[in-house]
C-alpha cells in the first residue's frame, strides 16, 4: 500500500461544534492576506534583503525565527471617514450658527460629538462587550444630568406646586427603577466581559480583529470551497525491533476566537493543530491528539470510527474539535475549569478572578432563587471555596451555568469533514445547552466540499522552514500567533529555534503521551 492510500486509508473525520467560524485550511491565501513584520535586529536585516520575493517563497528562506505575520491589516479607522466628519462638522456648526444662533450651534455640535462617539465604538479594535457599557453609563449621566434644568428654571405655565410635589416624586421614582435596571444590566452585561476585554488589549488580538478575520476567511472560502490537511509519513524502528507508521495529518486554521467563542482563555491568529495515527508492525496501536500545545494519546482499540453506509466501523478515527480553540478530542467533550489549559497563570488568574466577581454580584442579584442557589454552593464547599474550579458546575434548578467560565466545546453538533458515512451513529452533544444563544446561533460560513483535500508536507513547500509566528506577535506568549507545524516557539531571546518533538521525535511524543495518560 502507498503512502498517500495509507493516509486516505486512515484519515480523520473532524466534528465541529455549531458555531465553529474557521477550518481547516490551505496557508497559500492565508500568507497571500498577511504582511510579515520583524521582531528583532536580525529579522529587519532579513526582510530587506528579501523584500523582492512573493511573501509565500520568502517566508520559507529566512534564517531566524524574529517575525511575525499578521492577518487582519485592514486600518480600524479609515481616515478619509474622519476627514468628511471634521468637514461636515464644521459645515455644520458655521451654518447652524448663521442660520439659528448659538442655540443650533450647539445642537450641531452635540449631533456630531455623538456621531463621532459612534463612529470610535464601531471601528476600535478594543472588545466590542465594551460598547454597551459606554452607552449604558451616557443613558445614566443623561438620565441624572438632563432634568437639572426643569427644576432649576421656574416655567410660567407650571406653578412651582406642582413641579415639586406632583414632578420631582415622579422623577425620582422613575429615576430610581431605571437605575436599578441600567446598575442590572452592567452586572449582568458588562461586567462579565471585563477579563475578555483586558486579555484582548494584551493579546492584540481583539473581539474586532476576530470578526474582521472570519470575514476574510469566509472570502477566502468562496475561492477555496475544500478542507486541508498536510500529511506526513515517518518509518521509525524502536529498541524492541518494532517498525512503527506515522501518519500525522496537519491542520492549519486562520484565527483561535476560543475567547470569543466560548470565553475561553485566548485569542490569536493562525492556529496549528495535529492527529497522528500509530501503526506498529502495520496494525493500527494509537491515536494521538494536539491539544492545546500538549496532546493526548488514545489507543485505538478505545478510539471512536467513523461508520460506513451499512453501520459497519470503518478505519478513520472521529475527531471532535473543540468551539475555537481547535483542541482535538477522541470524544464529545465539554469542560468549565480554569485548569483545562496549564499554561498562562495570568490568564487564570483573571478568569478566576471573574468568576468570583460573578458570584459576589449573585449573592446580591435581586433573584431570589439566585441568591438561593449561591448560598446552597457555599455551605455545599466551604474550605474549597478559593479553589480554582469552584465555580466551574455552578447551576440553577433549570440546569444553566450560572457564572460564565472558559469552556472547551467539543460537542460536534456542527460541520464535519472526512469521511462520508453513516453519520446518525456518531455521537454528539449540543453546544446551545452551554452557550448563551448570543454565541450558539452566531454566523458561520462552511466549506462547500466536506471531503479531505490531502497535501504531501515535502521539500517542495518552502513555508515549512519558516521559524516564526504564524500570527501576530503579543505581549503574552499565549495570546501571540503559533510557529508552524515543524518549529517549537522561539524562547524570549529569539535564538533557540528548536524541532517539535512530535515533529522529529515522533516515538518519544507517544511514550510521553502514554506515560501521562497513566
Amino acid at each position: 500500500m502507498t503512502e498517500l492510500e495509507l493516509l486516505e486509508k486512515y484519515e480523520p473525520v473532524l466534528r465541529f461544534a455549531k458555531s465553529e467560524r474557521f477550518f481547516p485550511m490551505a496557508v497559500e491565501p492565508y500568507v497571500e492576506r498577511c504582511s510579515i513584520f520583524a521582531s528583532g535586529a536580525q529579522g529587519v536585516l532579513e526582510l530587506f534583503s528579501h523584500r523582492r520575493k512573493p511573501l509565500i517563497k520568502r517566508i520559507g528562506r529566512l534564517k531566524s525565527a524574529q517575525f511575525y505575520l499578521r492577518f487582519v491589516n485592514k486600518p480600524m479607522n479609515d481616515s478619509d471617514v474622519w476627514v468628511w466628519w471634521a468637514v461636515l462638522s464644521v459645515a455644520g456648526v458655521a451654518g447652524g450658527w448663521s442660520l439659528a444662533g448659538i442655540a443650533m450651534m450647539e445642537t450641531v455640535s452635540a449631533v456630531s460629538l455623538i456621531a463621532a462617539l459612534l463612529m470610535f465604538m464601531y471601528a476600535s479594535p478594543v472588545r466590542l462587550r465594551i460598547i454597551p457599557a459606554v452607552l449604558a453609563a451616557l443613558f445614566f449621566i443623561v438620565l441624572e444630568v438632563a432634568p437639572i434644568w426643569f427644576f432649576l428654571h421656574q416655567s410660567k405655565y407650571i406653578s412651582l406646586a406642582v413641579e415639586y410635589l406632583i414632578f420631582l416624586p415622579i422623577y425620582l421614582i422613575t429615576l430610581f427603577y431605571l437605575s436599578v435596571r441600567t446598575m442590572k444590566f452592567v452586572l449582568d452585561h458588562v461586567i462579565p466581559g471585563i477579563p475578555g476585554m483586558i486579555m484582548d488589549i494584551l493579546s492584540q488580538a481583539t473581539e474586532k480583529i476576530a470578526q474582521e478575520a472570519y470575514l476574510e476567511y469566509a472570502k477566502i472560502l468562496e475561492k477555496n470551497p475544500q478542507p486541508v490537511y498536510y500529511s506526513r509519513v515517518l518509518h521509525k524502528t524502536d529498541k524492541g525491533g518494532n517498525h512503527w507508521t506515522i501518519l500525522q495529518y496537519h491542520f492549519f486554521y486562520a484565527f483561535n476566537d476560543w475567547r470569543l467563542a466560548a470565553n475561553g482563555m485566548n485569542h490569536h491568529e493562525g492556529d496549528w493543530e495535529m492527529v497522528a495515527v500509530y501503526l506498529k508492525n502495520d496494525e493500527p496501536h494509537a491515536v494521538l491528539f494536539s491539544q492545546h500545545g500538549a496532546g493526548n494519546m488514545e489507543k485505538w482499540k478505545t478510539i471512536r470510527l467513523a461508520a460506513d453506509t451499512h453501520g459497519n466501523a470503518t478505519t478513520h478515527p472521529l475527531v471532535y474539535v473543540a468551539l475555537g480553540s481547535h483542541a482535538n478530542y477522541s470524544t464529545p467533550e465539554v469542560i468549565r475549569s480554569p485548569r483545562m489549559y496549564k499554561q498562562g497563570k495570568l490568564q487564570r488568574l483573571i478568569f478566576w478572578t471573574d468568576g468570583l466577581i460573578q458570584y459576589l454580584f449573585l449573592l446580591l442579584n435581586p433573584s431570589q432563587k439566585a441568591r438561593h442557589t449561591a448560598l446552597k454552593e457555599i455551605a455545599a464547599i466551604r474550605t474549597d471555596f478559593l479553589a480554582a474550579d469552584t465555580f466551574s458546575n455552578l447551576r440553577d434548578e433549570e440546569d444553566h451555568y450560572l457564572v460564565s467560565l472558559p469552556t472547551e466545546i467539543a460537542t460536534g453538533d456542527g460541520f464535519r469533514i472526512g469521511y462520508q458515512g453513516d453519520t446518525l451513529r456518531e455521537g454528539v452533544m449540543i453546544s446551545k445547552s452551554y452557550l448563551k444563544r448570543v454565541l450558539s446561533d452566531r454566523k458561520t460560513t462552511h466549506p462547500k466540499i466536506k471531503e479531505w483535500r490531502c497535501i504531501l508536507l515535502n521539500s517542495k513547500l518552502d513555508w515549512v522552514q519558516y521559524r516564526g509566528l504564524w500570527g501576530v506577535k503579543s505581549f503574552l506568549k499565549e495570546e501571540s500567533g503559533p510557529p508552524g507545524p515543524k518549529w517549537n516557539r522561539p524562547d524570549k531571546n529569539q535564538s533557540g529555534i528548536n524541532r517539535r518533538t512530535r515533529w522529529s521525535k515522533p516515538l518519544e511524543w507517544l511514550a510521553e503521551l502514554e506515560k501521562n495518560s497513566h
